[in-house]
C-alpha cells in the first residue's frame, strides 16, 4: 500500500540518518515524488543556498525552482533514457529571484512501490562566474574594453559566412594613431593609457551599434561593417578620423594625435578573413606614407 504524502514527509524528517543528511551533507538534497512531481523532502544545505525552509515548499512541485523549464524538461529526459542523472549543469531560482548553477544528478529511491526521486546538487554559482569573467577577459582588451584580437578574428568568420550566405559586403577598418608613439614619450605611459581609452570611446561613437570594434595592438584598432557599401564605409572612416582628430584633454595639459585608416571590402578585395585585414593594413600604410589623418581602400 502506498504511503501518504504526509507519511512520507514525516518518515523523511523523524528518520536519524535523514537528519545526519540534513546536518552534513555539503549538497543540496531534495526528494521528489515521481507521481506529481511534489516536493517531499529537502536537507538544510538546499534550504541555505535556496533561502527557503521545508515547511514552505514540501507539496509544492519543483518545477517551481527551475529558472528553465527545458532544463527540467532535459533532466527528465535523461533520467528516462539512463535511469540516472550524473553532472548536469542547471540554474536554480532562489525565493528572491536571484538564479543559482548546480551540478546536479538524480536517481530514484529504492523504496518499494513510493517511487521516489533524489535529487542533488552543490553550488557552482561561483565557478561559473569566474568562468564568465575569464571569458570576459579574454574577448575584451583590458584597457580600453573593445574586442580582443582573439573574439574580432572570430566576429569577422561569422561575418563572412552571413555575407557569402546573404550575397552582401562587409567591410574591415584598419585603423593606427598617428604621433601616438610622442605622447608616451613626452606625457609618459599613464597619458597614453588615458589617450588610447578615450580614442576607443571616439572609435565606438563614430561606428554603428551594430559595428564590431578590437583593439589589436598598442594603437592599433580595427572595426568591422556588415551589410555596408564602399560610400558608407568611407563615411564612417572619416568621421572616425574627424573624431580622433579633436585635442584630448589630460589632467596635465593636452594631447593632439590623429588617425590613419585602410579600408577593405568583403568580397571586393579578397574571400579570407585574414587577407581582408592585411588589406586593410596595407591600405592604411599608404595614408600613413602620403599624408595620415585620411582614409585610403585596398587597392587603391
Amino acid at each position: 500500500m502506498k504511503l501518504s504524502l504526509a507519511t512520507l514527509e514525516h518518515m523523511f524528517s523523524q528518520d536519524h540518518r535523514l537528519r545526519v543528511f540534513n546536518d552534513t551533507v555539503p549538497a543540496g538534497i531534495l526528494v521528489i515524488s515521481i507521481d506529481d512531481g511534489r516536493m517531499v523532502f529537502s536537507n538544510r544545505f538546499f534550504n541555505e543556498v535556496l533561502e527557503v525552509d521545508t515547511a514552505s515548499i514540501l507539496g509544492h512541485g519543483w518545477q517551481e525552482l527551475f529558472v528553465d523549464h527545458e532544463e527540467r524538461n532535459r533532466i527528465l529526459e535523461v533520467f528516462a533514457e539512463q535511469g540516472e542523472v550524473r553532472n548536469f549543469e542547471l540554474r536554480l531560482r532562489r525565493r528572491d529571484g536571484r538564479q543559482i548553477w548546480g551540478l546536479a544528478s538524480m536517481s530514484e529511491i529504492p523504496i518499494e512501490e513510493e517511487g521516489l526521486l533524489l535529487f542533488a546538487f552543490v553550488d557552482i554559482t561561483a565557478l561559473k562566474e569566474a568562468e564568465a569573467e575569464l571569458r570576459a577577459l579574454a574577448d575584451h582588451d583590458a584597457l580600453t574594453g573593445l574586442l580582443s584580437l582573439r573574439r574580432f578574428r572570430q566576429e569577422i568568420e561569422r561575418a563572412k559566412a552571413r555575407a557569402e550566405r546573404h550575397a552582401s559586403r562587409f567591410a574591415v577598418m584598419f585603423i593606427d594613431l598617428d604621433r601616438f608613439k610622442a605622447i608616451n614619450d613626452t606625457l609618459g605611459h599613464e597619458a597614453g593609457d588615458l589617450v588610447l581609452k578615450e580614442a576607443a570611446r571616439r572609435l565606438r561613437e563614430s561606428i554603428r551599434s551594430a559595428d564590431t570594434a578590437a583593439r589589436i595592438g598598442g594603437d592599433e584598432f580595427v572595426v568591422l561593417a556588415e551589410g555596408i557599401t564602399p560610400e558608407l564605409a568611407e563615411a564612417i572612416a572619416e568621421r572616425i578620423v574627424a573624431s580622433i582628430g579633436r585635442v584630448f584633454l589630460l589632467p596635465h595639459g593636452t594631447a593632439c594625435i590623429g588617425a590613419s585608416v585602410g579600408i577593405a571590402l568583403h568580397p571586393d578585395h579578397g574571400a579570407d578573413p585574414l587577407a581582408l585585414v592585411k588589406a586593410a593594413d596595407r591600405a592604411m600604410y599608404t595614408v600613413k606614407r602620403a599624408s595620415r589623418g585620411a582614409v585610403a581602400f585596398a587597392g587603391r
